[in-house]
């Protein structure tokens, strides 16, 4: 028979465990990847675990100079808000004004407009090359290259290209830390279409490459920024460039993303071969198609069922016709703001 001090022993051994199963029975699917992460991400993460294989969210991303201007228009079209809005953190100046970081003092507002009509929020960066700084244009800016000894310095702290890349993410850290302010949890979606060769922090392979930086951001966020409004989301370009040997791995991953635009070669955009891919390597992390042109028609869908939400990029959602635009906001598939 144990003695009373040994049963208030077990309990104290048992009440972590206890809670810690109480936690996980509470939300749909796996807890962040951030153990510190607030009730608002968890509910976020929960969701898109709930919606994995029965619905797709319609998402726009918005250019910073222009942040309610498409959302504003599909409403027009289809009498609709997408159930997840899109934004960017900008990196050029007035020679290339729709990405001007002069409209950054307002990002956090419109965020907070389009939460409060019932969109999820998904946030990209296309980060300028810290050697060359910001503001920048696109091309010879965030599509550029550093040298191997550059990056070694990039992702060795302490060094002037750290601290150069270290004040940038810190410019950011600031707007995402008022959103968690006001909790408002984000879709983070940073250093996309890393398996492809265009931006400066792609095609660079091992764990000393691409995931060595991914970790080094995600460290300095959750740790020094205490950012845990974040639900991590890694999106490469299609598989064919790749995919294993830029993946940071589950313990930093939360969401598996996928950026599909149409190939030259054929009119087939959403190849189930890529589906597959994806799914494969996500195992049961909920996996999106992160960004593209062309939407997924209902056929799609209902083959390739676990894709969370589709985000159209900016004006090029209106190659499709309006008649497709519609369609997909009005399908029984797919969930919009209002709903």
């Amino acid at each position: 028979m144990l003695k009373p001090f040994s049963h208030l022993l077990v309990a104290v051994l048992f009440l972590p465990f206890f809670f810690s199963a109480c936690e996980k029975n509470k939300y749909s699917g796996k807890l962040p990847v951030n153990p510190d992460s607030t009730v608002e991400a968890k509910e976020l993460l929960s969701y898109i675990y709930n919606i994995s294989g029965k619905a797709t969210l319609t998402g726009q991303h918005t250019v910073l100079g222009r942040m309610s201007l498409v959302t504003d228009s599909i409403y027009k079209l289809t009498g609709k808000y997408p159930g997840l809005w899109g934004g960017d953190f900008g990196f050029a100046d007035s020679t290339h004004d729709i990405d001007n970081i002069k409209y950054r003092p307002l990002l956090v507002n419109e965020i907070k407009k389009q939460h409060a009509r019932g969109s999820l929020i998904t946030m990209t960066y296309h980060q300028a090359n810290p050697v060359i700084g910001e503001p920048c244009q696109f091309e010879g800016g965030v599509v550029s290259k550093l040298s191997d000894e550059q990056w070694d310095s990039l992702t060795t702290p302490g060094t002037d290209l750290y601290e150069a890349w270290r004040t940038q993410m810190d410019l950011l850290a600031e707007h995402l830390k008022q959103l968690q302010d006001e909790k408002i949890p984000i879709l983070f979606r940073p250093y996309h279409e890393m398996n492809g060769g265009w931006f400066w922090w792609g095609k660079r392979t091992g764990e000393e490459g691409f995931v060595k930086l991914w970790k080094q951001l995600y460290h300095y966020y959750v740790d020094v920024h205490k950012l845990n409004n974040l639900i991590w989301v890694w999106a490469p370009d299609k598989p064919s460039h790749g995919l294993k040997e830029y993946y940071p791995g589950p313990d930093y991953v939360d969401i598996i993303g996928c950026d599909i635009y149409p190939s030259k070669d054929t009119l087939v955009v959403f190849r189930k071969e890529w589906y597959d891919q994806i799914v494969e390597l996500a195992g049961d992390i909920p996996v999106a198609l992160s960004e593209g042109s062309i939407l997924p028609d209902s056929s799609v869908l209902e083959e390739q069922p676990r894709w969370a939400w589709f985000m159209g990029w900016g004006n090029m959602i209106f190659q499709n016709p309006p008649e497709r635009i519609k369609s997909f906001y009005d399908s029984e598939r797919t969930i919009s703001a209002e709903e």
